[in-house]
């Protein structure tokens, strides 16, 4: 029986470790085809860990499936934990024999302990072992009923214990890699959203603009809007004046887009705000909605309101250069034109032939 049972773990820490790759970015995402796919995944490994293991006496099988099982429990609650669960019980009443009737309410009570468990916990990560403790109450059950069945109890005295450190063991080994999965996608997702977002105003940085200009299509539009007189403000009231000035800028400029909107920080004093889904007539309603916001929200500021100048165009069928090209040339006829005003792209008139 040790040497099955021993087997078995090996088999629960590989498995962890080819589930671990289920995880491909930070924050987990809990619907969606990815979070369906991984819930199968776990209930394969379920399954499998069934299909390989201890046999104390004839009827009665002991191995790690509610390992699997408890880690998504406590990772995403009862129901999807349940799901995971539901092949290998089905599959363990197949196989029939006395050890069913320990083993769908064992595995069933290690899904109600976890649940029970799960807000006084913390998370799995990498600092995760120190709660071993908890570990053995969500095991403690799994494998109770044993004492149940005839002769229970030389069976339970036989078998419980080893299964307990399996059950526990292996949850911390398994259960490490996957934190160890987890502490290198947050890190990867702050260092990406570092890179990707301005310091000052914490608005997406030129880079990510770029990325995003790339995805534009039909029904899409660019605003470029640019601080009137902003080295003026630098002059007289400071450079820290200044950043309170962009900050607030871009806090305007993030709460007044709608949701599908983003603005970015597109260099200096100067921003960018890429419109989802909006209609040819009201590209240049949304843009003065913008600048009208900007000066009444900038008005407590020390160097008073300030103005915005907006250049817009929307998409069309050209290169992500001649696209900006064409909202740098409307925003250049709005600065040249008295400021504090929008003006979008239009294309130059057709010449006239002699």
């Amino acid at each position: 029986m040790l040497r099955e049972l021993f087997f078995n773990f090996c088999l629960l820490i590989s498995v962890h470790y080819v589930l671990r790759f289920t995880f491909r970015s930070w924050p987990t995402s809990r619907s969606g085809p990815a979070h369906v796919a991984r819930l199968a995944a776990f209930a394969a490994a379920t399954l499998l860990l069934l299909l390989f293991p201890a046999q104390p006496t004839p009827g009665i099988v002991l191995d790690a499936r509610a390992v699997p099982v408890a880690f998504v429990t406590l990772q995403f609650g009862p129901l999807p934990g349940l799901l995971v669960a539901l092949p290998a019980l089905a599959y363990r009443i197949w196989l029939g024999g006395a050890g069913v009737y320990a083993a769908v309410p064992s595995l069933l009570a290690v899904i109600g302990v976890t649940a029970l468990l799960r807000r006084r916990i913390p998370a799995v990560g990498p600092l995760f072992w120190p709660h071993w403790p908890s570990l053995i109450l969500m095991f403690g059950a799994n494998g109770l009923p044993l004492l149940l069945l005839p002769g229970g109890t030389e069976l339970f005295l036989e078998a419980y214990p080893l299964l307990l450190i399996t059950n526990v063991l292996g949850a911390l080994i398994a259960w490490g890699i996957l934190g160890e999965r987890f502490h290198v996608l947050r890190l990867t997702s702050h260092w990406q959203a570092a890179a990707l977002t301005d310091p000052l105003t914490g608005l997406s940085n030129r880079r990510q603009f770029d990325l995003d200009l790339t995805a534009m299509g039909p029904g899409d539009a660019l605003l470029l809007v640019d601080v009137d007189h902003f080295k003026r403000v630098n002059d007289t009231f400071g450079h820290q004046v200044g950043d309170e000035v962009l900050q607030e800028v871009a806090q305007v400029l993030q709460r007044e887009g709608r949701g599908r909107d983003r603005a970015y920080r597109y260099g200096g004093e100067e921003f960018a705000v890429i419109l989802r889904d909006v209609k040819a007539d009201g590209l240049r309603h949304v843009a003065e909605r913008l600048r009208v916001a900007v000066a009444t929200a900038t008005g407590h500021t020390a160097a008073g309101s300030v103005t915005v100048s907006v250049g817009g165009v929307a998409w069309m069928a050209v290169s992500t250069t001649q696209l900006t090209q064409r909202a740098d040339e409307a925003l250049y006829s709005a600065k040249t034109g008295g400021r504090n005003q929008t003006c979008l792209w239009q294309p130059p008139p057709p010449a006239r032939r002699a």
